[in-house]
């Protein structure tokens, strides 16, 4: 194959798109849309009702002058107490320690909680670490080396948006492609087109570089800003820039222009069979049907986002777009193609 009469094709067709206000409009719209409103909707009313978690334990100024070890404890009032391995019921205690300790339908002040069972109580302005809570509510405390539930779901919606990031490079293509050559037909530059000599495979490289550029091209720029906007809103809730890390750029820089080759070898292949734009678009557009799959997975929990699973299904990937560009050189035969649209 020669890479330059490719790079020619590849060169005809971007100086064509420049010119096509729909291409133009798709290419800056979407990434647009993804990069500035998804973070915006998807993260910021989960966080604008909650208070960032504390980042330091509460300064207690703990004073316990006695040590409490075993034993059962009812309907008492205590304080400056040190409990370790006590079961305590019906308590109300202020500036007290618990270790490995029970307690139940309780109020907790003002206290150290370490290693124990809480059930049916309040607990106020406390810290708590490794301690089991059932039905029991926490007003201005910290847990310590926990992962809230706020934080569980902040990262599942911002792995969730992944998605977005490959649907940019699975969807664009859709519209690029189709004109790949229904436009040719449409433009009347088909015929010379094909009556050129370049090989088959150079005629599609070319074709596919003019869209796989552009393409990527936006999805990558558009991840500069959503990167920004999602570590400003998340980072108050989790302490740290969840973005970029190592799930996210096997899936921006490896497995999304893996599914925008998979988009483009799909959509070319239509393209050059069927006669009018709007089906070539609708018939292409079916490639996101896998990417609407790996969604649901993704959100219902049943695979975990890491990196082992990212590269296995890029390798999967891998795998589909070797038979579909395989599949399209024996497909493509430009003299069928010009019998058939005279």
């Amino acid at each position: 194959m020669r890479i330059k009469k490719a790079w020619i094709v590849a060169k005809k067709d971007l100086s064509e798109f420049k010119t096509n206000k729909y291409i133009i409009f798709s290419l800056i719209l979407m990434p647009l849309i993804m990069a500035m409103v998804m973070p915006v909707v998807y993260l910021v009313p989960m966080t604008m009702f909650s208070a960032p978690p504390a980042k330091e334990p509460l300064d207690l100024e703990l004073n316990t002058t006695l040590i409490v070890v075993g034993g059962n404890l009812t309907n008492a009032t205590v304080h400056d107490l040190r409990f370790v391995g006590t079961n305590l019921t019906d308590v109300i205690a202020t500036g007290c320690i618990f270790e490995r300790c029970n307690l139940t339908s309780s109020l907790i002040r003002d206290s150290f909680l370490v290693e124990g069972f809480v059930n049916a109580s309040l607990v106020v302005h406390s810290n708590l670490e490794n301690t089991t809570r059932i039905g029991t509510v926490l007003n201005d405390c910290v847990i310590l080396w926990e992962t809230s539930e706020l934080e569980v779901v902040l990262k599942l919606f911002i792995d969730s948006l992944l998605i977005f990031f490959i649907l940019i490079p699975a969807i664009i293509p859709t519209i690029i492609a189709s004109y790949s050559f229904v436009g040719e037909k449409v433009n009347k530059s088909l015929e010379p087109l094909l009556a050129t000599p370049t090989t088959d495979l150079e005629l599609l490289v070319g074709k596919s570089l003019s869209i796989f550029l552009p393409t990527m091209a936006v999805t990558w720029l558009s991840l500069i800003p959503f990167v920004a906007l999602v570590d400003l809103i998340a980072e108050p809730y989790l302490g740290f820039f969840p973005l970029p890390n190592a799930v996210w750029v096997i899936g921006v820089f490896v497995l999304a222009p893996l599914f925008c080759l998979l988009s483009i070898s799909a959509n070319v292949l239509v393209s050059s069979r069927v006669n009018d734009v709007r089906a070539s678009q609708q018939i292409g557009s079916l490639i996101v049907l896998p990417l609407i799959v790996f969604l649901i997975v993704t959100i219902a929990g049943v695979f975990t986002l890491d990196v082992a699973f990212m590269l296995l299904f890029c390798l999967l990937i891998a795998g589909v777009d070797a038979a579909v560009v395989y599949l399209s050189l024996k497909v493509f035969q430009r003299e069928e193609i010009l019998v058939r649209w005279k």
